[in-house]
């Protein structure tokens, strides 16, 4: 299997764990019939349902997050409606957790556009027991609103802000080896791991986004390597690697 095609990592009756490729869309977008060969979810339910789209039961079939459309690695799809709400009390839990490795560069400390002032951590020594933590909400930035920013006021001086259930986004870095970070979220937002990497000053790797001016030798160095999550038919917490 090669790491431009989706393929499915595991399948049970409750849900499955399925690789999205870089420049893959999760959904269609717009809901537009043109977009269906390039969406990882009508990708899903031709393998589903034996090449036809549009069966009656993927009505009962949901994606419980997504990826960027650049960015690589796992998606976890619920298979009916009982897994699905399983799954979203287990994200509401804080029991289904991603974990990502980024490629980044040293961008230094210099502010950037529309950032808070460039947020100073120790990078030395981060580990999954004592993580270094980013936080923020996150608003609609620069033109077309394609990338976000960061926000850590109480939203007054910005109208449209997101937040996690009214408080902030999370993101753990649990390891550092050179340029290679390792990051942990629960639930997450657009972007949440670029801005957030790019606010302390390590944009990802050829990031068209928050690294403009990089020169482009290959895709975005982002990859959901792992997801962990709790088997709706057991309880037991389960943990799936690319």
């Amino acid at each position: 299997m090669t790491n431009n095609a989706p393929y499915i990592v595991n399948e049970t009756a409750d849900f499955a764990v399925v690789y999205k490729p870089p420049k893959m869309h999760c959904i269609r977008l717009g809901g537009k019939r043109e977009n269906e060969d390039s969406a990882l979810f009508d990708w899903f339910l031709q393998q589903e349902f034996n090449g036809k789209r549009h069966h009656e039961n993927a009505v009962n079939i949901n994606l419980m997050h997504r990826l960027d459309f650049e960015t690589r690695g796992l998606i976890l799809i619920a298979k009916n409606a009982d897994s699905y709400s399983f799954f979203k009390a287990s994200q509401d839990r804080g029991k289904f957790i991603k974990e990502y490795t980024a490629i980044c560069v040293n961008a230094g400390g210099a502010a950037l556009a529309g950032f808070p002032p460039p947020l100073a951590l120790d990078v030395r020594a981060p580990s999954p027991e004592n993580p270094l933590v980013i936080e923020s909400y996150f608003r609609p930035y620069g033109k077309g609103r394609k990338q976000v920013r960061p926000v850590i006021e109480d939203g007054k001086k910005h109208k449209e802000i997101a937040t996690d259930k009214g408080g902030f986004y999370r993101t753990e870095i649990i390891g550092i080896d050179g340029n290679t970070f390792t990051v942990r979220i629960s639930r997450g937002f657009r972007h949440q791991i670029r801005c957030h990497l790019c606010w302390i000053g390590r944009p990802i790797q050829n990031d068209p986004l928050y690294l403009p001016d990089d020169p482009v030798s290959g895709g975005l160095a982002l990859c959901a390597h792992s997801i962990y999550f709790p088997d709706p038919a057991t309880g037991k917490q389960l943990q799936f690697k690319t």
